[in-house]
Protein backbone atom coordinates (compact mmCIF):
# COMPACT_ATOMS: atom_id res chain seq x y z
CA UNK A 1 0.00 0.00 0.00
CA UNK A 2 1.26 3.52 -0.91
CA UNK A 3 2.02 6.19 1.93
CA UNK A 4 -0.85 8.50 0.23
CA UNK A 5 -3.21 5.14 0.76
CA UNK A 6 -2.11 4.58 3.86
CA UNK A 7 -2.69 7.95 5.16
CA UNK A 8 -6.23 8.05 3.73
CA UNK A 9 -7.01 4.62 5.66
CA UNK A 10 -5.55 6.03 9.00
CA UNK A 11 -7.80 9.12 8.32
CA UNK A 12 -10.93 6.69 7.95
CA UNK A 13 -10.15 4.79 10.49
CA UNK A 14 -9.31 7.80 13.09
CA UNK A 15 -12.78 9.41 11.82
CA UNK A 16 -14.42 6.17 12.42
CA UNK A 17 -13.04 6.17 16.01
CA UNK A 18 -14.08 10.02 16.76
CA UNK A 19 -17.37 9.54 15.19
CA UNK A 20 -18.16 6.15 17.57
CA UNK A 21 -17.20 8.25 20.68
CA UNK A 22 -18.53 11.78 19.87
CA UNK A 23 -21.65 9.91 19.79
CA UNK A 24 -21.40 8.32 23.24
CA UNK A 25 -19.89 11.74 24.12
CA UNK A 26 -22.65 13.68 22.95
CA UNK A 27 -25.37 11.86 25.00
CA UNK A 28 -23.40 12.44 28.14
CA UNK A 29 -23.01 16.68 27.34
CA UNK A 30 -25.08 18.94 26.23
CA UNK A 31 -21.86 20.90 24.65
CA UNK A 32 -20.05 20.87 21.81
CA UNK A 33 -16.76 18.30 21.69
CA UNK A 34 -13.35 20.03 22.47
CA UNK A 35 -11.09 18.32 20.19
CA UNK A 36 -7.60 18.94 20.62
CA UNK A 37 -5.69 19.29 16.95
CA UNK A 38 -2.20 18.08 17.33
CA UNK A 39 -2.43 17.85 21.01
CA UNK A 40 -2.65 21.13 22.78
CA UNK A 41 -0.56 22.66 19.83
CA UNK A 42 -0.69 26.20 20.75
CA UNK A 43 1.07 25.76 24.19
CA UNK A 44 3.48 22.32 23.79
CA UNK A 45 5.33 21.50 20.37
CA UNK A 46 2.36 20.28 17.84
CA UNK A 47 1.90 16.24 17.40
CA UNK A 48 4.47 15.63 20.98
CA UNK A 49 3.90 13.89 24.07
CA UNK A 50 3.56 17.02 25.87
CA UNK A 51 1.20 18.54 23.62
CA UNK A 52 -1.18 15.65 23.94
CA UNK A 53 -1.03 15.44 28.08
CA UNK A 54 -1.62 18.45 28.27
CA UNK A 55 -4.74 18.32 25.91
CA UNK A 56 -5.93 14.94 28.16
CA UNK A 57 -5.07 17.58 31.36
CA UNK A 58 -7.33 20.71 29.95
CA UNK A 59 -10.31 18.64 29.51
CA UNK A 60 -9.87 17.79 25.74
CA UNK A 61 -12.82 15.25 24.80
CA UNK A 62 -10.67 14.26 21.93
CA UNK A 63 -7.09 14.93 20.87
CA UNK A 64 -5.77 14.46 16.98
CA UNK A 65 -2.76 13.70 15.74
CA UNK A 66 -0.96 13.37 12.26
CA UNK A 67 0.47 10.11 10.82
CA UNK A 68 2.62 9.82 7.95
CA UNK A 69 4.40 6.95 6.37
CA UNK A 70 8.53 6.83 5.74
CA UNK A 71 10.20 6.11 2.73
CA UNK A 72 11.01 2.82 4.07
CA UNK A 73 7.11 2.87 5.69
CA UNK A 74 8.07 3.66 9.45
CA UNK A 75 4.88 5.36 10.65
CA UNK A 76 5.87 8.93 12.39
CA UNK A 77 3.73 11.34 13.79
CA UNK A 78 4.15 14.68 12.09
CA UNK A 79 1.49 17.28 10.40
CA UNK A 80 2.56 18.73 7.64
CA UNK A 81 3.58 16.79 3.94
CA UNK A 82 6.78 18.83 4.11
CA UNK A 83 9.10 19.62 6.96
CA UNK A 84 10.40 22.82 6.29
CA UNK A 85 7.72 24.87 8.50
CA UNK A 86 9.03 22.94 11.89
CA UNK A 87 12.60 20.92 11.17
CA UNK A 88 16.06 22.05 10.35
CA UNK A 89 15.99 19.31 7.13
CA UNK A 90 17.38 21.97 4.42
CA UNK A 91 20.11 22.49 6.31
CA UNK A 92 20.89 18.85 7.02
CA UNK A 93 20.10 17.67 3.82
CA UNK A 94 20.62 20.54 1.27
CA UNK A 95 21.22 19.19 -1.84
CA UNK A 96 17.78 17.11 -1.79
CA UNK A 97 14.94 18.59 -4.12
CA UNK A 98 12.26 17.84 -1.59
CA UNK A 99 11.52 17.86 1.66
CA UNK A 100 8.18 15.68 2.31
CA UNK A 101 8.21 12.93 4.81
CA UNK A 102 7.90 10.22 2.45
CA UNK A 103 11.19 10.86 0.74
CA UNK A 104 12.85 10.03 4.01
CA UNK A 105 14.16 6.52 5.41
CA UNK A 106 13.43 6.46 9.21
CA UNK A 107 17.45 6.87 9.46
CA UNK A 108 17.81 9.46 7.79
CA UNK A 109 14.77 11.52 10.02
Amino acid sequence: MGGRAAGVVVAVLSGLALAMTSTAATAATDGPDVIAHRGSSGMAPENTAAAIDLAVHQRADHVEIDVQRTKDGKLINFHDCTMERTTNIEDLYPDRPHYRVSDFTWNEL
